[in-house]
């Protein structure tokens, strides 16, 4: 073989191999690239932080939230579908209307996954239709109240905030989602059921919009942790001066590391308790033809403004705020806020930054999110200006500290 071919033969089997080489390192640094991107966040629910691994329907998250106003007298108790074993709400607000007596407000994060029976269904109230509004909720009840003299019932809300609601006393409900079950033997207000399988299809006959719209996405712990060194092994909750029978007693067992409650006559159990201070106004409708031939009724209005409040998880207490911020619920851990802004100043005083004019620019206080542990929650709502307050025993370490406080107006 001559010279000049050899040579030609040796030069393209070594362009060849570059070739081979640069691919691959292309190769190699694809791989490398897919490597360094992180894994995207499982859709989680915004109520409980379920993911699919914990059994949460990822559809759920393109559904619409669905609130059920569910009566809390002694002869509603036990409510149907409260502790129900696959179906429980994924949130409860308890919260006091009138006459000294509380009314629940059920949350659910999917209406496809509901108890077969929920109950008993009662009328709403303005600020239990203002805290659904939180979670752009389609809201559920039986009745409501109307507005009279200088009290704005619940009729004149729905149509000033514009609320999607199914109310039985006005729906056709072709799709059968209300009934009564009367096998207590209790007066008929304690017998009004929602048919859980038949939510759905109301809501198609309502004609209400599915999907959600921008709403309040609670912060989850991925894994459970204490919210401090505080111990809260047993909370008592006083809603105001005027409710001291329907304080609601929790004792934290350390087995389930879930909070219990038999104030509901149930085994009723949330992972994460939720106190909640507002101001409250105490507001009488004359003339009013109640239950009993009442010739009045005085109802409590809750300041959505914010205030004060705790949470307590895991056999531990926080302190908390909370606000309305651009029509969602903001949580605020305070004292992870405190921190977060002292060392904001700290940096700022190392490398101060100055405005055009050569002053000092202050850092702003930062706000630090409060973040729940993962599962149910019970919010009790309790007035900062009536009398609320909230009684948390520790009982570990064996030395036994009991600390009560009285609710105090916030910012």
């Amino acid at each position: 073989m001559k010279k000049p071919v050899l040579l030609l033969i040796i030069m393209s089997l070594l362009v060849i191999g570059a070739g081979g080489a640069m691919v691959l390192t292309s190769c190699s640094g694809d791989d490398k690239a897919k490597k360094a991107q992180p894994k995207p966040e499982p859709i989680a629910s915004h109520l409980t932080g379920y993911t699919a691994e914990d059994g949460y329907d990822e559809d759920a998250a393109n559904r619409r939230v669905v609130g059920f106003v569910v009566e809390n007298a002694p002869d509603a108790r036990p409510q149907w579908g409260m502790d129900d074993a696959e179906y429980s709400p994924d949130i409860v607000l308890e919260g006091e209307v009138e006459g000294g007596i509380t009314r629940t407000l059920w949350l659910y994060d999917d209406f496809r996954k509901l108890p077969e029976q929920i109950g008993p269904m009662r009328s709403a109230r303005p600020p239990f239709i203002r805290f659904s509004e939180f979670f752009d909720a389609i809201f559920i009840h039986w009745g409501q109240s109307h507005s009279k003299g200088e009290y704005v019932g619940a009729n004149e809300v729905f149509k000033t905030d514009k609320v999607e609601h199914i109310n039985q006393m006005k729906f056709a409900d072709e799709a059968g989602m209300y009934d009564r079950d009367s096998s207590r033997g209790v007066s008929s207000e304690h017998t009004g059921i929602v048919h859980g399988d038949k939510v759905e299809a109301a809501i198609k006959e309502a004609g209400f919009r599915k999907k959600p719209k921008d709403y309040t996405k609670l912060a989850f712990n991925k894994t459970a942790e204490p919210m401090s060194d505080e111990r809260a092994d047993e909370v008592s909750v006083t809603f105001s001066d005027r409710t001291d029978w329907e304080d609601k007693d929790w004792t934290y067992d350390e087995e389930d590391k879930q909070y219990h409650t038999k104030s509901f006559d149930n085994d009723f159990k949330r992972d994460n308790l939720l106190i909640l201070e507002a101001k409250t106004d105490y507001i009488t409708k004359e003339n009013y033809e109640g239950p009993g031939g009442a010739s009045s009724v005085t109802y409590c209005d809750y300041d959505m403004g914010g205030g004060n409040g705790k949470l307590i998880s895991q056999g531990t207490v926080k302190d908390i705020k909370w606000q309305k911020k651009d029509g969602k619920l903001l949580l605020i851990d305070v004292a992870a806020s405190e921190a977060a802004t002292e060392k904001a100043k700290q940096e700022a005083a190392e490398n101060p930054q100055k405005d055009e004019e050569g002053n000092i620019i202050e850092p702003k206080p930062v706000v630090v999110e409060a973040k729940l542990n993962k599962g149910k929650t019970w919010i009790g709502w309790i007035s900062n200006n009536h009398g609320g307050k909230v009684k948390i025993v520790a009982k570990e370490p064996a030395e036994e500290s009991t600390d009560e406080t009285e609710a105090t107006e916030g910012e």
